[in-house]
């Protein structure tokens, strides 16, 4: 009878006080991944914007007329070509943003081409919920388009200065404007987000202010004899420009090159130095570890909440770090192979991957999970009351032997 009342009574609390004894802790929640570009094309970069994603992609080699415009839906799984180059033309530049995608059309360099008889760019501008394409711009020699808010920024060479002027179409009108004029050694580097333009000119990294008409600069490049610095990357979006210092010592025992990410926070006008590996803020005067120095650091990005970049160890794969400036928190997300012009919204991204010795990329989406829980031993009350339960058993189980 007494052995039928410990059955009844100790087993139930030692399984009561081992549950009691585990509290649920969110564990790891990890990135789900999947390949979005087709495996017969060379994935040349990508943008995300919600549940969707335009993309460039290309033939192998180096011809560029067969470069095609992808649209891929998330939600529905779908992927379709949305441009295609005229004869002799080219598309490039992709960007999407909100409801609307942007790319534009010009010409295969083929040196042997009068360039009388070459055809004039185009922007050209897509509804993603009407499926529609349209041409926005009238002079013909737009170039890399990007699409914020509504509005649609793209550039043009001036023909009597060595100024890029810039235009601003605004979409619900139908009308464009030139804005400014500014020194820009890189077009295709030129980034748009909100009343921002981030660009390069020979001497560092800019920002204009398209409401303040203010042009700040963010970095200016340093050449001595010795050594030079100059920005090697950026990326753009809400109160954050993340940028690459590209720094080469010509001499000395430091002979070599290396990068390194800092911060510019635009509110305040503050610049602050990322260590590559962690993530966390460092001192600018800071001098580079040795291990920093070996690193290939690449792809800034960050879509105005979070911010990262891309790094690499010697090593076949490649690493992710995201972190969150605000709050100091950082992820890393390993990569088999070499990623590189990673774009982020949210809880989504992705990125272009190779694999030696191939170089045809393959375009990545990855989704963040959710997450799941785990049970891991933690201190507190429910570990006290699990430990009396099993105190409990203990005793009755003593009685039960010290019994006839």
């Amino acid at each position: 009878m007494r052995g039928k009342f410990f059955t009844a009574i100790c087993i139930p609390a030692i399984f009561i006080a081992l549950i009691l004894c585990a509290t649920p802790v969110s564990a790891d929640p990890g990135w789900v991944t999947t390949t979005v570009s087709e495996n017969t094309t060379n994935a040349l970069g990508g943008t995300i914007s919600g549940e969707y994603i335009v993309f460039l992609a290309g033939a192998e080699g180096m011809d560029r007329s067969q470069n095609r415009i992808y649209l891929y839906a998330i939600q529905a799984d779908e992927r379709k070509i949305i441009g295609s180059p005229s004869a002799n033309m080219t598309v490039t530049g992709p960007d999407v943003s909100g409801e609307y995608a942007v790319w534009f059309e010009t010409p295969v360099e083929d040196f042997g081409t009068n360039e009388t008889d070459t055809a004039p760019n185009r922007v050209y501008l897509y509804s993603l919920p009407n499926d529609s394409l349209e041409i926005i711009d009238t002079p013909g020699t737009a170039e890399w388009p990007k699409v914020d808010n509504g509005r649609v920024l793209w550039l043009n060479e001036s023909s009597d200065s060595f100024n890029v002027r810039i235009f601003l179409y605004d979409i619900g009108t139908g009308k464009s404007e030139q804005v400014c004029e500014l020194p820009i050694i890189d077009p295709a580097g030129v980034l748009f987000d909100g009343d921002h333009i981030a660009y390069l000119d020979s001497a560092g990294l800019h920002l204009y202010s398209l409401k303040t008409g203010a042009n700040t600069t963010v970095f200016q490049n340093v050449f001595g004899n010795e050594s030079g610095s100059d920005v090697g990357a950026y990326a753009l979006g809400g109160d954050y420009l993340i940028y690459l210092r590209h720094t080469v010592n010509y001499e000395g025992s430091e002979k070599g090159m290396f990068d390194e990410p800092y911060l510019y926070l635009i509110p305040t006008g503050e610049t602050k130095r990322l260590d590559p590996v962690s993530g966390a803020f460092s001192e600018s005067s800071k001098t580079p570890a040795e291990d920093e120095k070996s690193l290939d650091v690449s792809s800034p990005f960050t879509d105005g909440e979070r911010i990262g970049w891309i790094y690499s160890e010697n090593t076949p794969g490649s690493t992710i770090l995201l972190c969150d400036p605000a709050t100091g928190v950082v992820e890393k997300i390993s990569v088999d192979g070499q990623a590189d012009h990673l774009s982020l919204d949210g809880d989504r991204m992705v990125w272009v991957e190779t694999h030696f010795p191939s170089f045809d990329g393959d375009l990545i989406f990855a989704q963040e999970n959710a997450g799941s829980t785990e049970t891991v031993p933690a201190s507190g009350f429910g570990t006290g009351i699990g430990i009396g339960a099993l105190l409990a058993a203990m005793v009755l189980l003593a009685g039960r032997r010290k019994g006839p």
